[in-house]
């Protein structure tokens, strides 16, 4: 066992551990529970080996794995009060402060628009970004709303075939995926 792999394990334990807390404090009430569900996903990181990731992968993985432990923990221990206010989870993952930086958010959803036709772009954006309805889409641009609704479908398959080519972005799809109410 290489003694860089455990420094750089303890530095990230360190960088992350206060930030995972907060985060399973945000499904969990219980803060001994918190610590237990982060301590164990740690464990899970090295004996997986998954500690080898980029630093912007492994903070993305360790945040989707921080949710699905404190859910699968919620299912397991049924009796354990779950902290109702989902937004203040929600709130406490996007604090730019200790997370991936607002521009990342935005290189992402500029790539998978990218991966558009122009029209499904343009009819993506005013719909999802700038909330217009559908109907009110299909009048500025002169086309039928079924047509918005086939433009909106396609760019939801695309969207969907980004993530699964990219399976380490799933928390920031997440994070689009509530912005944009897909």
């Amino acid at each position: 066992m290489s003694e860089n792999r455990k420094e750089q394990f303890k530095l990230r334990f360190e960088k992350y551990y206060p930030m995972l807390c907060k985060i399973a404090n945000g499904y969990i009430a219980d803060q001994d529970d918190c610590e237990d569900v982060v301590q164990t996903l740690f464990i899970n990181v090295w004996d997986k080996q998954k500690d080898a990731l980029p630093e912007e992968e492994m903070l993305a993985y360790m945040k989707v794995a921080i949710r699905n432990n404190c859910l699968t923990f919620l299912n397991n221990n049924k009796t354990y009060e779950k902290v109702s206010d989902n937004e203040n989870a929600l709130r406490l993952i996007a604090d730019d402060s200790e997370n991936i930086p607002t521009t990342d958010y935005k290189l992402l959803l500029e790539n998978v628009l990218k991966e558009m036709p122009p029209k499904c772009r343009e009819v993506f954006k005013m719909s999802k970004l700038q909330k217009m309805k559908y109907k009110e889409i299909a009048e500025r641009l002169n086309i039928s709303e079924k047509t918005v609704e086939n433009h909106i479908g396609k760019a939801i398959k695309i969207i969907r075939a980004y993530i699964a080519a990219n399976p380490i972005i799933t928390i920031v799809t997440i994070f689009i995926s509530i912005a944009l109410n897909l």
